[in-house]
């Protein structure tokens, strides 16, 4: 009798076990770690082709889309969501061809990327009426210049989905292939998906509406309030055999926007933040040896609106940037470098392979301290003894700090200088709740007398910066609608045809050697020319809590969370309530 009561025993917690081994994740309480971190200052605009002006924006966009390419630390091309490449050619029927193959993965409503959602990301960025200065890099693509003047139709351009999984990309003439794969690499060329974009204008703002292809995706965001990550459970998983944290270890990273800066340098020194890329300019001084910092490929520059006066007088312009003293800017943001050129560290002078920087060859173009003097001088000669500027800036300390230090500089040469925060607005559209991003709009409209932008080099390539303020491959929306299919100008309104010539010679030029010394002489030119004054790069300067691990580098600035893990974390604040009380907020 003892015998059986034990066998029955025992059959009773095997089936026990077998129930508890039944569950799934998706079942279970405890989807792993929620890291509470200050990852930057607020973005508004989740869409890669547009979000391109805001350095916060790049740390949080490469966390939640992946292209088919991407760069690792060093800046080598390797696949993000392509698993292979062809090339084919026929150069007596005049075919060019990169044929490119896509792993299986997902959005993060479950739908598969699929092909058609890089072709569609391509192919907005050429659309004649969108203005996108990636058009630049996309140049060599058949019927690519022809289609952006307006002169063919989206549908002749030479990139296709001829399957689920396969991407066609035509050239116009023999490239360099491995390096358009470094352009496909772009954080600007991240896929988006067409039907998700024609919900609304500001789509990329409601999470009801944007998707993620990258391993986190937008969970919440509230303006002012709060921004919270969450595990893309979709993100190359077999979501019936694998676990949910296969390829995502944590479960949510949550940035609570209601604190300041000094809130959050606060909250970190007290153990209750475990991760901090964006310190207080008041605490910087005191933890520059304690950070962990590199160069980015990012940096802080000044559009002229060059339609206006006296902005439209190059001397004007060159006098306005030889005013600004870069070092003591750059001494005051602490985590940066003093402008050299318009490109950054980072970007390479042929390919990766070559392995000389872009930057090192061209060496240092632009003083890092004034010339007050020189500057009066030019002014002078322009027969401009002063007048109205405002400076247009987003609304974060950095900004405000720079655009401050610039105000007195050009307060010394006679100007009454003003400065315009433009931070968001809600309203609401085809019943969604969106928000839109009133410093993009400004820039985009060309709203401006100055504007402050943080430009992000487009990729390794120095030509897609470049060749942006040239005409012909400003990537200026045309309005087909009055039958004016001139080209139109960046958003600076600037248009030299000598400048537009020498990039017309980099782009027709096919040696990389002899391409690489027209860029640098284009650099010169166009710092002469002075529509963009850079004024400094910069560094990516970070703290890790004692008990976070994990946490990667990746190339243009950003972190890679995916394998990060947080001890302890029962411990640290869950962001139910942080998402809570945003959302009674809005109620």
């Amino acid at each position: 009798m003892k015998k059986i009561l034990c066998l029955l025993l025992s059959l009773v917690l095997i089936a026990a076990s077998a129930v508890s081994c039944a569950q799934t994740d998706e079942e279970s309480t405890d989807k792993g770690a929620v890291i509470p971190v200050y990852l930057t200052t607020e973005i508004y605009d989740f869409d890669p082709a547009t979000a391109y002006t805001d350095d916060a924006a790049t740390k949080i966009l490469g966390m939640v889309y992946e292209g088919l390419y991407k760069f690792d630390k060093n800046g080598k091309v390797v696949p993000g969501i392509a698993s292979d490449y062809k090339i084919k050619e026929d150069p007596e029927s005049g075919l060019y061809e990169l044929e490119i193959y896509l792993k299986e993965t997902a959005w993060s409503d479950g739908r598969s990327v699929q092909a058609a959602d890089f072709v569609y990301a391509i192919k907005r960025v050429l659309e004649p009426e969108f203005r996108g200065e990636a058009a630049a890099m996309l140049m060599e693509i058949k019927n690519a210049r022809a289609v952006k003047a307006g002169d063919m139709s989206i549908d002749d351009l030479g990139v296709y989905d001829s399957d689920t999984k396969v991407i066609q990309i035509q050239f116009e003439r023999k490239i360099d292939y491995e390096a358009f794969l470094a352009i496909l690499a772009s954080p600007m060329l991240y896929p988006v998906r067409e039907d998700v974009v024609a919900k609304a204008t500001d789509w990329s703002s409601n999470t009801s509406i944007l998707v993620c292809n990258g391993p986190f995706v937008v969970r919440t965001f509230v303006p002012g309030k709060t921004l919270i990550l969450e595990r893309n459970i979709y993100y190359y998983r077999d979501i019936v055999n694998d676990k949910q944290d296969k390829y995502v270890k944590p479960y949510r990273l949550a940035i609570n926007f209601a604190m300041t800066p000094d809130e959050q340098m606060a909250a970190f020194e007290e153990g209750k933040l475990a991760f901090i890329s964006e310190l207080p300019l008041s605490k910087r001084a005191e933890y520059k040896d304690q950070v962990k910092s590199r160069d980015t490929l990012t940096q802080h520059v000044y559009l002229f609106n060059t339609k206006k006066a006296p902005f439209d007088n190059p001397d004007v312009r060159r006098a306005l940037s030889l005013a600004i003293d870069r070092q003591a800017i750059a001494d005051k943001v602490v985590f940066a470098t003093p402008s050299e050129g318009l490109i950054t560290k980072g970007v390479f002078e042929t390919t990766y392979k070559n392995k000389k920087q872009f930057r090192d060859v061209g060496g240092s173009l632009i003083s890092s301290s004034a010339d007050i003097a020189t500057a009066k001088s030019l002014l002078s000669s322009a027969g401009v003894s002063g007048g109205d500027i405002t400076i247009t800036i987003r609304d974060n300390e950095v900004d405000v700090a720079t655009a401050d230090m610039v105000a007195a500089a050009w307060g010394q040469l006679g100007f009454n200088v003003s400065v315009r925060t433009l931070g968001f607005q809600e309203y609401k559209e085809n019943e969604y709740d969106l928000v839109a991003d009133l410093f993009k709009n400004a820039y985009a409209a060309s709203d401006f007398d100055v504007i402050a932008v943080d430009l992000s080099m487009f990729s390794t390539d120095p030509f897609g910066n470049l060749a942006s303020f040239a005409l012909e491959f400003s990537g200026g929306a045309l309005d087909l609608q009055s039958g004016n299919f001139e080209f139109t100008p960046g958003v600076t309104g600037f248009n030299s045809p000598e400048y537009n010539e020498i990039i017309e010679k980099a782009f027709e030029e096919i040696d990389a050697e002899k391409r690489a010394a027209i860029l640098h002489d284009a650099e010169k030119m166009l710092l002469e020319l002075a529509p963009v004054v850079p004024i400094f790069a910069y560094q990516d300067a970070y703290l890790v809590g004692d008990d976070l691990s994990g946490v990667k580098e990746a190339f243009y600035g950003y972190h890679h969370f995916e394998k990060a893990k947080l001890k302890d974390y029962h411990k640290y604040q869950e962001t139910e309530p942080l998402e809570t009380l945003a959302m009674e907020d809005l109620e």
